[in-house]
């Protein structure tokens, strides 16, 4: 009987450990995620995404070959649509970049700065950046181009993969 107890002791303490080793990593990205998609995450896969997503609100695009696009029109205060870019090379396809496109009212700067602070970095694009470790391997990079709002992964593999601006 005592072996039994430490048997599933033992089951239930491993299973519980690897369940908070993916919670952080999730939850960090959803610090910085816009509202809109604090229920998704970097390197999530395409499968999952549709999921956790309504396809009737999606307009799948498929133009190259190199990544499949989702684009979401959404009633939201700031957003008009929000475009999901997932790698079409890797098996899962993860996410791996979103923009966020805004309605003409809304100052994307201003948002943005209210959001994150100030950027990290100046200027390295043409753009201002702001530049995060994710603990995982990559780095989360986001900044404003007109009325939208990028944000990337720089995912082994993927599009953004080479670039390295916060030095992970």
């Amino acid at each position: 009987m005592k072996k039994a107890i430490l048997l599933i002791m033992i089951l239930l303490l491993s299973t519980s450990c690897s369940v908070f080793k993916t919670a952080p990593k999730e939850r960090f990205q959803t610090q910085i995620l816009p509202d809109p998609v604090k229920d998704l995450y970097f390197g999530m896969s395409m499968n999952k995404f549709e999921d956790e997503k309504d396809e009737k609100n999606l307009e799948n695009r498929t133009d190259l070959s190199f990544r499949y696009e989702y684009v979401e029109n959404i009633e939201n205060a700031e957003f008009q649509s929000i475009t999901y870019y997932f790698d079409a090379k890797i098996s899962s396809h993860p996410l791996y970049e979103t923009i966020f496109t805004f309605k003409d009212n809304v100052d994307v700067e201003s948002y943005t700065r209210n959001m994150y602070g100030n950027p990290s970095i100046m200027h390295h694009l043409p753009f201002d950046e702001w530049c995060w470790k994710s603990g995982e391997g990559f780095q989360i990079v986001a900044w404003t181009f007109e009325n939208k709002l990028v944000i990337i992964a720089t995912i082994k593999k993927t599009e953004w993969a080479e670039l390295n601006i916060c030095g992970e």
